[in-house]
């Protein structure tokens, strides 16, 4: 991209970030791994995906282990179901003040996913052996995993899965013709294309999601050309502290009035 060359203060702090971010461990995937079997990992990575909306990435990790602790491993799926009272009092208690809203739901899913594992046991087999279109097919049965045509949580939840660790939990597939997987696309690659200004300049909130996600696609690659899902893994820490605390989209602002009104 012609901007790339127009702006390399921000491209490379922005390749530095990628590089701070790229090991950074998954926070569903860390607390998942807590789980002392691989169906249960793999169920509170589904589990976890599906929460995964309008909430801080750290504090998403503090819920998720809240309920993990009150309801661990197989609890996810195991009868006695515990009541919607339970899962929301250990939400609350968790998140603190946040307007959080997701919240509602968090009951509805947990025992969307549970029934989900019920299902397609052993989940270690389904995901190894199902192609991509049909796991994707499959993660629609999930309440709040989406159903559009593109579904970014049932995306990354197979990107959590498939990944290596500390970004995922590393499951070995096997070999199927045709299937392709795609790179899931943190929301703050699309914060970032804002900031940064690039996105006025080639139009990005008039484009059609296709295009906007081919564009992420190449800003991601030319982050991370080896493995452009590591990039996309660095975003979702977007708004997290670095060493000297501060968050790199604070910093990126900073560049950004820098370079504009030197």
């Amino acid at each position: 991209m012609q901007w790339e060359k127009e702006h390399p203060e921000i491209m490379k702090a922005t390749a530095n970030f990628v590089r701070y971010f790229q090991n950074a461990p998954d926070s569903i995937v860390a607390v998942a791994g807590k789980a002392n079997t691989l169906e249960a990992k793999i169920a509170w990575v589904l589990f976890g995906s599906c929460l995964s909306q309008e909430i801080p990435l750290s504090l998403l990790q503090k819920v998720l282990n809240a309920l993990f602790q009150k309801f661990p491993s197989e609890a996810l799926w195991s009868f006695p179901l515990p009541t919607e009272a339970s899962i929301l009092e250990t939400v609350r208690s968790a998140k603190g003040t946040f307007d959080w809203p997701v919240e509602e739901s968090v009951p509805g899913i947990f025992w969307s996913v549970g029934n989900f594992v019920r299902r397609r046991t052993p989940l270690a087999g389904w995901a190894s052996s199902t192609s991509y279109k049909g796991i994707l097919r499959d993660l629609g049965e999930i309440f709040f995993m989406g159903k559009a045509a593109y579904r970014p949580k049932a995306i990354w939840a197979t990107s959590r899965l498939f990944s290596p660790a500390p970004r995922g939990l590393g499951i070995s597939r096997l070999a199927i013709s045709g299937d392709i997987i795609p790179v899931p696309f943190a929301f703050e690659v699309r914060s970032w294309i804002g900031l940064v200004g690039m996105g006025k300049e080639v139009g990005y909130a008039e484009m059609d999601e296709a295009h906007k996600r081919k564009l992420n696609l190449s800003i991601c690659k030319a982050l991370s050309p080896k493995d452009p899902r590591m990039a996309s893994h660095a975003f979702q820490f977007f708004e997290e502290p670095m060493e000297d605390g501060r968050s790199f989209s604070k910093y990126l602002r900073e560049i950004f009035v820098q370079e504009n009104y030197r």
